[in-house]
Parts: C-alpha cells; sequence; structure tokens
C-alpha cells in the first residue's frame, strides 16, 4: 500500500484503495478483510472528495446487480464491506503483479491503466425498446 501512494503517485491512501478496489472489480478478484491486516476501512474517510462514494456503491451495485436494495442506507456496511473485499483483492493483485514482472508499483499501474485504455469494449447504441425489455410495471 506504501508503495503505491509513494511510487504511483497516489497523492492519499484513499486514491490507492479506490484505484485497488476498481482492480479487484476488474478482476473479480475479492479477498476478506481480517482484522490481522488492521482496522477496517471507515467510510467516512473515502466518501471525501463525492466521487469515492460513487465508486464504493457502482462496485456493490455491480457485485449484488440483481438487489437493487443494496442501494439503501441501510446497507452501507454491506456495500463497504463489498469495496474492502475488492480493495484487499486488487491490492493482492497488484503485488502479484509486481512480483511476477518484476516491476515497480508505478510499472504495474501504468500497465494496468493503459490496459483498461486499450481495451475496445465501446458502449453500443441501443433503442428504448432493448432497454426496457426487462423492465415489468405490474
Amino acid at each position: 500500500m506504501i508503495e503505491l501512494r509513494d511510487e504511483a503517485a497516489f497523492s492519499t491512501f484513499r486514491d490507492a484503495l479506490l484505484f485497488a478496489a476498481a482492480v479487484g472489480a476488474h478482476f473479480q478478484r475479492e479477498v476478506p478483510f481480517n482484522s490481522a491486516a488492521g482496522d477496517p476501512i471507515r467510510y467516512e474517510t473515502l466518501t471525501v472528495p463525492s466521487f469515492s462514494e460513487a465508486l464504493i456503491s457502482m462496485i456493490a451495485a455491480n457485485k449484488v446487480e440483481h438487489d437493487p436494495e443494496i442501494m439503501d442506507s441501510a446497507r452501507l456496511e454491506e456495500r463497504v464491506k463489498i469495496f474492502e473485499e475488492y480493495a484487499n483483492g486488487g491490492l493482492e493483485y497488484i503485488q502479484e503483479q509486481v512480483n511476477v514482472r518484476h516491476q515497480t508499483a508505478a510499472l504495474v499501474v501504468i500497465a494496468l491503466v493503459t490496459e483498461a485504455l486499450s481495451q475496445t469494449g465501446v458502449a453500443e447504441p441501443v433503442s428504448v425498446d432493448e432497454l426496457l425489455s426487462g423492465v415489468s410495471w405490474g
């Protein structure tokens, strides 16, 4: 984690955690958080700036895709737990890449970002009928 902040130019631990969670979600790497690893992530630490909260919610909504109530305020703790597990998985994945590639964390981060930007997953236009095909109104 310190390598990410210092070598890969993440200005805060929060930014490194957000990146790690995105990596974990992308590679579907979830590693349960255990108390031996340290204190759990305080939600308040993550939510400033406000886009952090949006990323945490998007990751949780993607994980629990058929349960819109995951966004309910009563399930905030569950969303944070999902985020923690993906952040741990992402940190583990990044460390594996550092070990396998024999590169610094900065070079691994650059490679991951370059790979993500070069993927051709361009969104294609869809009709309203296609968007509403799975919706029932009753």
